[in-house]
């Protein structure tokens, strides 16, 4: 059965999908280590969640925080280390990148990225008092959407700088030939002036 997403498609942009289902991990932990990625760029989110997974950066709890110290890492707010479900999240994303080049698209940025609950199987405690202990399970789904925006910024820049450089050269051949007549008018002045000063001499009184 193929999966279904709750992505909705608004823009023609090229998109790159990946899903896991069935995650034995919290719910709640992967919807904040999702909160913390989604809009980003997908090279800083790989790179983000990496130095999570290892413990070097916290993530920031904004809605699931009972119970929760306050970080110094995050300026003081609500946050923790979840490395279980980073690490599922971190997997993710790396498929959904691999299908980005497959499909041979440009840079990406995680336009979508959801978790939540998926389905709940009733458990009891092997021994002592029979209490029922439901085993919950999740699942998380990404969307790449390529971000042409970018793109279309490098070619506006590229389009100012070739329309630049014939000004440019204009302006430096016309500089040049500026130039050539000021010399040449120059040249031209100076025997002029040497004859009268030479005429001057000659017309001067000699006193005996």
């Amino acid at each position: 059965m193929p999966a279904t997403y709750a992505y909705q498609q608004k823009t023609a942009k090229r998109t790159a999908r990946a899903s896991l289902r069935g995650i034995n991990a919290s719910f709640k932990d992967l919807c904040e280590v999702c909160r913390s990625v989604r809009g980003k760029d997908t090279d800083y989110a790989i790179d983000f969640l990496e130095q999570a997974a290892v413990g070097e950066k916290a993530i920031y709890f904004a809605r699931h925080n009972k119970g929760k110290g306050h970080r110094r890492e995050l300026g003081g707010r609500k946050g923790g280390w979840p490395v279980k479900s980073v690490k599922f999240v971190l997997g993710v994303v790396k498929s959904a990148a691999a299908n980005a080049t497959k499909l041979s698209l440009g840079q990406t940025k995680v336009a979508h990225i959801i978790a939540n609950k998926v389905d709940m199987y009733p458990r009891m405690s092997p021994k002592g008092r029979r209490i029922r202990q439901d085993f919950e399970t999740a699942f998380i789904e990404v969307v790449l959407e390529e971000s042409q925006e970018k793109v279309e910024a490098k070619k506006k820049d590229s389009k100012k700088e070739a329309a630049a450089k014939p000004v440019e050269a204009k302006k430096a051949e016309t500089a040049s030939d500026i130039k050539k007549s000021e010399m040449s008018s120059t040249d031209t002045k100076r025997p002029v002036e040497g004859k009268k000063l030479e005429a001057g001499r000659k017309e001067a009184p000699r006193f005996q």
